[in-house]
């Protein structure tokens, strides 16, 4: 027995021992930091509507454009966008509750959005367009917002993302955005 317990002591629980579980500790701690921060996607929101009247489609409506832009160095897959109406509503004690309401989008969902590049292509940025009537919304009420929603995933470890950015009536303007790597809006 007493073999055993300095044959541990000596070739087990000895320094380079220690040493060796604590390295691969901070290691795998390191790897798993930068897999889950650094490779996830980077969506940038724009912080304004752009609204101008245009036809698409054949129909000529008031269009509302909200636009993203992929700010990482890789592809996000599964890209998909919500847009709601958020009407706060009392509820019980006095607490405020939001009721959302789903506004429409020409089209809500891509399979996948190109890297940030540099050059005369901007594939990596996006309008996403509604003919809802945000304007008259949000001036309902001067409590009323309106949510966009962007949930996404990267190219190479599949771990998703969701990007938030609300609007008030403040928040709209005539016009539309540039093209590329800006969320300028001009006439």
């Amino acid at each position: 027995m007493n073999e055993a317990l300095i044959f541990l002591e000596q070739r087990v629980f000895c320094q380079s021992f220690i040493a060796d579980i604590l390295s691969g500790f901070i290691t795998s701690f390191s790897f798993l930091f930068a897999l889950l921060f650094l490779f996830r996607p980077r969506i940038k929101i724009g912080r304004q509507i752009a609204t101008h009247v245009k036809s698409y489609g054949g129909r000529s409506n008031k269009w509302y454009c909200f636009k993203i832009i992929n700010r990482s160095l890789f592809r996000a897959f599964d890209l998909r966008v919500e847009v709601t109406q958020k009407i706060p509503m009392t509820g019980p004690e006095g607490k405020t509750n939001h009721r959302t309401a789903p506004l429409a989008l020409v089209k809500d969902h891509y399979n996948y959005v190109a890297p940030y590049r540099i050059g005369e292509k901007s594939e990596y940025a996006l309008w996403f367009l509604t003919t809802d009537d945000i304007l008259t919304i949000l001036n309902e009420n001067e409590h009323h917002i309106v949510e966009l929603r962007v949930i996404c995933k990267h190219e190479l470890t599949g771990l998703g993302s969701v990007f938030v950015r609300t609007y008030s009536k403040h928040d709209i303007k005539e016009g539309t955005f540039k093209s590329g790597n800006t969320f300028e809006i001009v006439n």
